[in-house]
């Protein structure tokens, strides 16, 4: 068993010495069994290049980009103009109800977490 995303199987496809027809593992996407996970870029506060900065994130915005992103980065693209490569959106795994944390429970948790985590990893 590895811990990884539910497109890795998409990934194993691209990625095969030999060609594959189908990917040789699979995801367990049941309910509650995984996390969603969303990556953001943003502009830091005060940068004194932001007219370069929004043309970065227009650029990572932009219909091309977001279709070459599935099959580089195998995550799915935030813009809802790009369109998946055929064998992404044939091979990914969508877990229809994924695990949740409220909001406002992470944040008041956050920094114990951490802590607790640090403790156990760094033993």
């Amino acid at each position: 068993m590895v811990v990884s995303y539910a497109s890795s199987p998409v990934a194993e496809l691209i990625y095969a010495e030999t060609p594959l027809e189908e990917s040789p593992t699979g995801a367990i996407t049941a309910d509650g069994t995984c996390w969603r996970q969303i990556e953001f870029a943003g502009i830091l506060k005060g940068t004194p290049r932001r007219a370069l900065a929004e043309k970065f994130i227009d650029f990572l915005l932009s219909k091309s980009f977001q279709e070459d992103m599935p099959l580089q980065m195998f995550v799915f693209p935030v813009n809802s103009q790009a369109k998946l490569p055929e064998v992404f959106a044939n091979n990914v795994q969508i877990p229809e109800n994924p695990a949740t944390l409220d909001p406002a429970l992470i944040d008041a948790n956050r920094e114990g977490w951490i802590e607790a985590w640090t403790e156990v990893v760094l033993k």
